[in-house]
């Protein structure tokens, strides 16, 4: 009987999913303020979010302001690594407040390059970010055991997510957050971002300077 050696199995394109946490708590002052804005929202699908939709413009935010732009001068170095010397700048920005059997629903960020979540109050044993792949039909679908899901064989994948968490993502990537589980209120900033600077080639007339 013939073995088949131990394989590699190389992931080729991945979606980078980003993640780190802040290196500390937040300040009383920034959660009453996030905790007011509150009672200044609009309904979205399934939850409500902030009237105020650049949010990180405002002064009791300042030093959250300076830790996000810190994260999108890490993710471009680490993953898009541009040639040329351009800036992933925040644009909009937003508060989300999900209660108990709320939900967020399935979406992308158009006009955007990489959104973002930080999250500011989230219960990891209950509250999940989840991501859908972008293969939008299988013709061909066999039934996968239960129990050996995995990156290769998923067209969905969650990730718990806690109080002081920052995950980003290309703003392409669909995304969603189930029905709310739990008794606290998951409350989350999103934001988008976009490049400033010349990105593309002069000489191969991709040159787009923004």
């Amino acid at each position: 009987m013939l073995l088949v050696k131990e394989p590699i199995i190389n992931n080729l394109f991945p979606t980078p999913i980003y993640m780190t946490n802040m290196d500390r708590p937040f300040t009383k002052q920034e959660l009453q303020f996030v905790n007011k804005q509150k009672n200044h929202c609009t309904k979205n699908d399934g939850n409500v979010s902030s009237i105020d939709n650049y949010i990180l413009n405002r002064k009791e935010l300042k030093n959250i302001k300076k830790f996000l732009d810190e994260a999108c001068k890490d993710y471009l170095k680490k993953i898009i690594c541009p040639k040329n010397n351009i800036e992933l700048y925040i644009t909009q920005s937003w508060l989300n407040y999900t209660e108990t059997n709320q939900y967020h629903h399935r979406h992308e960020h158009p006009n955007s390059i990489v959104s973002g979540v930080l999250y500011f109050d989230s219960d990891k044993d209950n509250d999940k970010i989840k991501f859908f792949s972008n293969i939008k039909y299988q013709q061909i679908k066999p039934e996968i055991d239960d129990t050996k899901y995995n990156i290769w064989n998923s067209t969905s994948w969650w990730f718990p997510v806690e109080t002081g968490q920052l995950v980003m993502f290309p703003s392409s990537t669909t995304h969603q957050v189930d029905v709310k589980k739990g008794t606290n209120t998951r409350i989350s900033l999103a934001f988008n971002t976009f490049y400033k600077g010349t990105i593309g080639s002069n000489s191969n007339l991709t040159e787009l300077i923004l």
